[in-house]
């Protein structure tokens, strides 16, 4: 597979696999172009081509050995001072040139005496394929820059008369490359400076090598790559014992070096507007508790109440002990929501993965927006069902890959409300395009309830749809924690007997149960739902961001990570907390600050939120 976007490269991938895997694989490399971190792919190019398996080669994988932490100018000496000691004549010239040469979609090849290029195509250089590893530990064709680069870099070793490979990678966030040499993949954090868009492979190769044969060797010999046993379990270990903790300690550290480190923040107050935060004041524009029910006296006392006659804890699962009041708010969610049924989840993360799970068996096909939250992305992976992964919002796409689907059932998968973007779907025309192919469709609609349409009842009942299934959480609007899903009455009782979730996880306290019930009778007086979509509008309309419907979450794109850090920290320095997102929250380069409003904000809150924004250059 290769795909590109504008024109430019943005992800390759290849596999050895038997035919019957062909459509999984498709798909999945599919999927790895639509979510990759330099961007989503437009073009999707993937061919196919028969391999005998007699002749396919086995070689065994390099030694891994991840390098100490050196800066960018010293890994470059490290890798310099690792070739001179190998003998390599030509050393300086091929680290310059590793260093130097852009625009190359193969590998040069260099001299080891002479340092001359001896690629018959300079402009192209020499490719590597037709390789894989016997046993890959990412099958599902994610991004696992260190299993793919060592698997290559062991087919390119094996290679008559390689010497050694300098690998910068073209990525312009992933600072990390490697040095092979001597039977061992050097793994180097720093190879070069963060965000360069500096990538370059180099082959170094011995005097007197037939070069028509090694190109041969290349990009046409089909190899299996003898991975190490631990491979997948330590990617970063230096020795196949290597201590859990210090193999944790090297990953932090690579972590930390990208800049992707996080840290947590300790409220010392609840998530009001006005709220204080590891010792200082702030004024908080990031709660997803949009109404400001977590504090509300209603809410307080109902929980109080039955934590005082049900306990804290509800003992069980629901199918064995769990069950009080859990069955009373399942009627009055299905009753205020408008569907025959709702099942109740400890989160909502919970509710995604376990329904998708039980739902999509093997007979079903799922189609899933590209943006779609974490927690449906991996109810996709976990179910047994073909997952097909169509371009975001992109509802021509779909209806195409419906039409051409062969499944007996069809599962389409989308955000109400995108949780980073607070982008709103298209409703109506996702639906029509569900009903035409007999498709299913599910929506999650965590940031939609309480916040759009009338007394916050969601998008769904705001856009006049009626899904098979709505997945929605009482931790956001509702102000406490849980989730459910509102569906009909048999596939409310198919969940309460098969998905894993529900069966084996015990069930939500007492105390929570009440407060949601509590909060859904907040949404019924409306008041409250009002005020938060007054503040939202209005907020909208100061950053320029209107739309109808609104969500309560506004991003401010940023673009740069480390702006975006910038920004959040000028901010606070003025006393208003909005944190930045950022990779793997959302794709590299594409870092923003996201703000969300509550109901419990005041104009004069609105007015401070406008002159930070001003003084920091984001107004």
């Amino acid at each position: 597979m290769r795909s590109s976007a504008d024109g430019c490269h943005i992800s390759g991938a290849e596999r050895l696999a038997p035919a019957v895997e062909l459509p999984q694989l498709a798909s999945a490399m599919t999927s790895r172009a639509l979510h990759h971190d330099k961007g989503r792919a437009d073009t999707i190019h993937i061919t196919v081509d028969k391999v005998e398996e007699s002749t396919i080669g086995t070689v065994s994988a390099l030694t891994p050995f991840l390098e100490s932490n050196p800066s960018p100018e010293d890994a470059r000496n490290l890798i310099a001072q690792r070739l001179h000691a190998a003998g390599i004549q030509a050393a300086d010239i091929a680290v310059e040139m590793a260093y130097s040469l852009t625009g190359l979609r193969g590998a040069a090849l260099i001299d080891a005496s002479s340092g001359e290029r001896l690629d018959p195509n300079p402009a192209r250089g020499v490719r590597v394929s037709t390789f894989d590893a016997i046993s890959h530990p990412s099958k599902d064709c994610t991004k696992d820059h260190f299993h793919e680069a060592l698997i290559l870099a062991s087919k390119v070793h094996s290679a008559p008369g390689i010497v050694a490979e300098i690998c910068l990678s073209d990525d312009p966030f992933y600072t990390r490359g490697y040095l092979a040499l001597d039977g061992v993949f050097h793994r180097i954090p720093n190879i070069k400076d963060h965000g360069s868009t500096l990538g370059t492979r180099i082959f170094i190769v011995e005097p007197g090598t037939d070069i028509p044969e090694l190109i041969d060797y290349l990009e046409n010999a089909p190899v299996y790559v003898e991975l190490p046993a631990d491979a997948s379990s330590s990617p970063d270990a230096t020795a196949p014992n290597s201590d859990l903790s210090a193999v944790a300690t090297q990953r932090n550290t690579a972590w930390a070096t990208e800049g992707l480190a996080r840290r947590l923040r300790t409220f010392e107050t609840a998530q009001l507007p006005h709220s204080r935060i590891d010792g200082t004041d702030y004024l908080l524009f990031s709660s997803s508790d949009y109404l400001g029910l977590s504090t509300h006296p209603e809410l307080i006392s109902a929980a109080t109440e039955a934590i005082g006659h049900f306990g804290t804890g509800s003992g069980g699962s629901r199918l064995t002990t769990g069950t009080s009041i859990h069955s009373a708010l399942e009627n009055e969610l299905a009753e205020f929501f408008g569907f025959d049924d709702a099942v109740l989840f400890a989160t909502g993360y919970q509710a995604n993965h376990s329904t998708i799970a039980a739902i999509a068996t093997a007979d079903v096909e799922i189609f899933s927006d590209a943006a779609n939250h974490a927690s449906i992305i991996d109810g996709c992976r976990n179910a047994r069902a073909k997952v097909t992964v169509f371009p975001h919002a992109g509802y021509q796409a779909l209806d195409r890959l419906l039409e051409t689907s062969s499944a007996r059932h069809k599962l389409v998968i989308s955000d109400s409300v995108f949780s980073m973007s607070g982008e709103i779907i298209d409703g109506p025309v996702l639906e029509r395009t569900c009903r035409r192919h007999n498709a299913w469709l599910m929506l999650d609609d965590a940031h939609g309830v309480g916040v759009i349409g009338e007394q916050g009842r969601g998008t769904a009942s705001h856009l006049g749809i009626h899904p098979d299934i709505v997945v929605g959480t009482a931790s956001k609007a509702l102000g406490v924690e849980g989730g459910y899903v509102l569906c009909s009455a048999p596939v409310g009782e198919l969940l309460r007997n098969q998905a894993r979730g529900f069966v084996y996880s015990t069930s939500m306290n007492p105390g929570s149960v009440a407060a949601i019930r509590a909060a859904l009778k907040q949404l019924e007086a409306g008041d409250v739902v009002k005020r938060l979509q007054r503040n939202i509008a209005r907020v909208r309309s100061l950053v320029g961001a209107q739309a109808d419907p609104a969500s309560a979450i506004i991003p401010l794109p940023v673009g740069d990570e480390a702006e975006a850090m910038d920004a959040t920290a000028r901010l606070a320095e003025l006393g208003v907390y909005i944190p930045a997102i950022r990779y793997p929250t959302v794709p590299r380069g594409e870092a923003m600050l996201r703000l969300t409003i509550t109901a419990l904000h005041t104009d004069a809150d609105i007015d401070r939120l406008e002159q930070a924004l001003r003084n920091t250059g984001l107004l």
